[in-house]
């Protein structure tokens, strides 16, 4: 059986040496993410034993049981029952239950609190955003548990799965070093590439595993897909019509030059109505897109104001833009040929800037741009910055080009306009490390050493 490595195993273990005694922990992530396989490797790994309940498909007995005992004056035969009907015995502190897909059944998440405070056992929740802030009118949240988000495999961890655990170490040792990758750089750019095709989402990448086919993850990938549009149809309420008309606009919008949201596209006219706005944010909690939210003003001391008019909307998982916008005939499409046949030259900025976004949330980087426009003798000039975060007392500001870079207009105009607070700025590209007066260039991989 193939397995996957992940970092949020050592989150898991962080919690557990530390708070497992005062919180639970929930995993939160999007539909297929592998937060069930997560916890339930970890529980096998680090307890005595581990009760998993699947609410999405526990039988009625199990709902009797949280029904007729789910309080704190019935705890001990709350236990009592629930080893026998899942025939494993509890260890006091040795022990985890394990409360899969709770968003399907919110009192069980009620329950946490009293279950916390008995202090016997630890407790694990995996759940969809989507469905836990929507049924959760009528409960109280517990404040004994704390969150995680799981996001589709990084770079990183695609590479421990194909049994690569030297390139990002000699990334780092690159970037920190400031030494170009030289003759490696088609190597790694090649790998990187391998990435964007199949994407980090956990069944897409062990079925390519098993026969090295890209077929084979691109079906699984549309699979992803279409559960994805399903959940839009269960879950997005009243607005559902216009969650599924950004979710199947995004490669289009990310394909324009600006990459923002064109809302008169959309039938909504040219403002961010209420409606539009909360599909937007309904994908957002879903994990199945990161937003990144206009600058106008950028201020160290301030803060940072956003324009909720002006906003990207990237997929979370780059492997599924391309599944996206290639569609289910995808061996007929050009982007997709073009990926797979290592020609890069249609939407490839699409790509590139969608991996970043990726990257920099993996990071947990938010994500943020800059764009203003100034009218000089009647004639309109628009600076616009792909993404900027802080560090420290200091801004960075990254372009991102995905062919040749000669000008950086926009560039020039931030770090001139915010000399005092932007640190040199970022320019990502094909090529290799270099540095000069005004600029870091960098190669599109090392975003994961930012």
């Amino acid at each position: 059986m193939i397995s996957l490595q992940r970092k949020a195993y050592q989150s898991l273990l962080e919690w557990k040496n530390s708070t497992s005694n005062s919180k639970a922990i929930l995993i939160n992530g999007a539909r297929r993410v592998g937060k069930s396989y997560l916890a339930e490797e970890f529980a096998k790994k680090e307890y005595k034993s581990y009760i998993l309940i699947d609410f999405s498909s526990v039988d009625r007995a199990v709902y009797t049981l949280f029904e007729n005992f789910g309080n704190k004056m019935k705890i001990d035969e709350f236990f009592n029952q629930l080893s026998v009907m899942f025939s494993v015995k509890l260890f006091k502190h040795e022990s985890v239950i394990i409360f899969d897909e709770v968003q399907k059944y919110p009192k069980a998440r009620e329950f946490i609190k009293q279950l916390v405070l008995d202090n016997r056992y630890d407790y694990i929740e995996t759940g969809s955003l989507i469905g836990l802030k929507k049924n959760v009118e009528n409960i109280l949240i517990p404040s004994e548990e704390e969150q995680m988000n799981l996001y589709p495999l990084d770079f990183e961890e695609f590479l421990w799965a194909m049994n690569d655990n030297v390139t990002v170490p000699f990334l780092h040792d690159c970037f920190n070093n400031k030494k170009p990758l030289g003759n490696l750089l088609k190597t790694v750019n090649e790998k990187l590439r391998m990435y964007m095709i199949i994407g980090g989402m956990p069944q897409a990448v062990i079925a390519y595993l098993k026969e090295k086919k890209y077929d084979d993850a691109e079906k699984a990938k549309q699979k992803i897909l279409t559960l994805y549009r399903e959940d839009i149809a269960k879950y997005a309420g009243n607005y559902t019509a216009e969650a599924r008309a950004v979710f199947d606009a995004i490669p289009s919008m990310l394909s324009h030059h600006d990459k923002k949201i064109k809302f008169s596209a959309l039938g909504t006219g040219d403002r961010f109505s209420p409606t539009f706005a909360n599909a937007i944010f309904w994908l957002r909690e879903s994990m199945v897109v990161n937003l990144s939210y206009c600058i106008e003003e950028p201020s160290l001391f301030d803060g940072f104001s956003t324009d909720s008019n002006k906003v990207k909307c990237y997929m979370g998982d780059t492997g599924l833009l391309l599944s996206l916008a290639a569609g289910k005939d995808y061996i007929t499409n050009e982007l997709y040929k073009s990926f797979v046949l290592g020609k890069l030259s249609v939407n490839k900025g699409m790509m590139t800037e969608n991996i970043v976004a990726q990257m920099l949330t993996a990071l947990n980087r938010p994500l943020k741009f800059y764009e203003k426009i100034i009218t000089e003798k009647e004639k309109k000039h628009k600076y616009e910055v792909d993404f900027i975060y802080k560090t420290g007392n200091k801004l960075t500001a990254i372009e991102v080009k995905s062919g040749n870079c000669k000008e950086h207009v926009s560039l020039d105009y931030f770090s001139g306009r915010y000399k005092k607070q932007t640190a040199k700025p970022m320019i990502l590209t094909k090529g290799d490390f270099k540095e000069t007066d005004n600029y870091i260039f960098l190669p599109l991989v090392m975003t994961i050493c930012l």
